[in-house]
């Protein structure tokens, strides 16, 4: 097996080279040809339906009318600022009657002449004028679902939802009016709960962080010195034939969408989900193949040590990175008006294509339990160790297998800077600690407070 590995080394320089390659190609690409204005114009719907959620969130919370009503206010500007004049004031229209401020009608009198993102000008004129009769003529409760499927220029659950809510207020059915509110209150109230306790969660590992790495830097925290390698009395290439284990992971990766897209046009089902199982259940099964060679690969613990040390060093570990990832993050925004509009977060992507609960959950189950266990093992337990025992730097090791964990993110300059970061931390925890566990916890906290921070928003 060891006679093997050379041909594991050349196979991982292709594949990483490929991945450099072509994410360097893309961006180029999107960058001298962006489809969108920039990473920081970004798509404006999730912002404006925060706002949106906000102001129920207000009432749900019982903060008075001033504020909501300042609430609106905002939100009715980024109407204007974000959406063409057409689709704002579709929008404007419908929270008027949601909220009972401004006329519908007269926001909606000169709608045929506005222009329009999407819409020709005959489709224009024709919804413009099913919108002006369902908001000007008398409805009833029974025409509310009929007139909600003949205005197909509402493409989102969330501005349907609104459309609903509204409709029901003008044909005068306010039980079903009512349940659609309170509704709406209720999921904006968690969502600004869950957005309050993220971002203290972070803000209070921040600081920690900062005062541990101060104390660091003052010599009032130290750590034992690490030796020169993770095996000193093996030979260099004793740990070279677990680069398999990430050969495998790359390899079904990489392939997943293609395989993915033939087994749905095969069985007419989601298979993405599937793919990814099967990437997580091959690397771990290799791995687990190989706890039963001879010699230090028989030898290897993936979880040594008190659980409550693990336990620890991950919170420890998390508390440092926050700072990082704050400086980091500023650096981004500063550079993020010269970016292209697709370099997104894949988390985020997810997010919002996520609409039921069951998907909700499985992108969390993805982000914050499958993600850190597969990762950790061939990022840090597989390439780190060996590029560690083959060199004997230890700083070199972490930097350069967190070069190559941020690559396969396909997020460029918006996020290569952090989570490169975040891959050396990682690195260095399991250096100090011998122990995927502290690195898996890290990795989840980090992935789960993302997602449940894109949930509060994207509601």
């Amino acid at each position: 097996m060891r006679d093997s590995a050379r041909y594991a080394w050349w196979l991982l320089i292709f594949l990483f080279t490929l991945l450099i390659a072509g994410n360097t190609f893309l961006f180029w690409t999107l960058f001298k040809n962006p489809t969108s204005q920039s990473l920081s114009a970004g798509d404006p719907r999730m912002g404006i339906e925060f706002q949106v959620r906000y102001v129920f969130a207000l009432e749900r919370f019982g903060m008075g009318k001033e504020l909501t009503d300042q609430a609106i206010t905002e939100a009715v500007k980024a109407f204007d600022e974000s959406f063409a004049p057409y689709e704002a004031a579709l929008y404007r229209a419908t929270l008027e009657t949601v909220f009972g401020f401004g006329d519908p009608k007269k926001t909606l009198s000169t709608l045929p002449d506005l222009p329009s993102e999407n819409l020709t000008p005959p489709q224009r004129r024709w919804y413009a004028s099913l919108w002006q009769e369902a908001f000007s003529k008398p409805i009833t409760p029974k025409q509310v679902p009929a007139l909600i499927e003949s205005l197909e220029s509402v493409p989102y659950p969330f501005e349907s939802q609104l459309l609903e809510l509204a409709l029901y207020q003008r044909a005068g059915d306010q039980v079903r009016a009512n349940v659609l509110r309170e509704s709406l209150r209720r999921q904006a109230g968690w969502s600004l709960v869950v957005l309050g306790a993220v971002i203290s969660t972070v803000g209070f590992a921040g600081l920690v962080g900062v005062v541990l790495l101060f104390m660091y830097r003052i010599k009032l925290i130290s750590f034992p010195k690490l030796p020169r390698r993770p095996a000193p009395d093996e030979s260099p290439f004793v740990y070279d034939p677990l680069l398999w284990a990430l050969v495998i992971f790359l390899l079904v990766l990489l392939n997943a969408p293609a395989v993915a897209h033939t087994l749905e046009e095969m069985f007419h089902a989601d298979a993405s989900n599937v793919m990814y199982l099967l990437t997580v259940l091959l690397t771990l099964m290799y791995l687990a193949s190989l706890r039963e060679q001879p010699g230090a690969l028989g030898q290897i613990r993936w979880f040594p040590g008190s659980w409550w040390k693990q336990l620890g060093a991950a919170l420890w570990g998390y508390a440092v990175y926050v700072p990082f990832l704050g400086a980091l993050m500023v650096l981004t925004l500063l550079i993020a008006p010269a970016l292209p509009g697709e370099q997104t977060n894949p988390i985020s992507e997810r997010v919002a294509e996520s609409q039921t609960t069951l998907r909700w959950l499985w992108t969390f189950v993805q982000a914050a339990v499958l993600a850190p266990i597969v990762e950790e093992f061939v990022f840090r337990g597989v390439l780190f160790q060996v590029l560690w025992q083959r060199t004997g730097r230890v700083w070199l090791s972490a930097f350069v297998s967190g070069y190559l964990f941020a690559v396969i993110h396909p997020q460029f300059l918006g996020g290569i800077f952090p989570i490169t970061v975040l891959g050396t931390i990682l690195a260095l925890v399991y250096a100090h600690t011998r122990s995927l566990l502290p690195c898996m916890l890290i990795h989840a906290l980090n992935n789960g407070l993302i997602t449940l921070l894109l949930w509060s928003v994207a509601g």
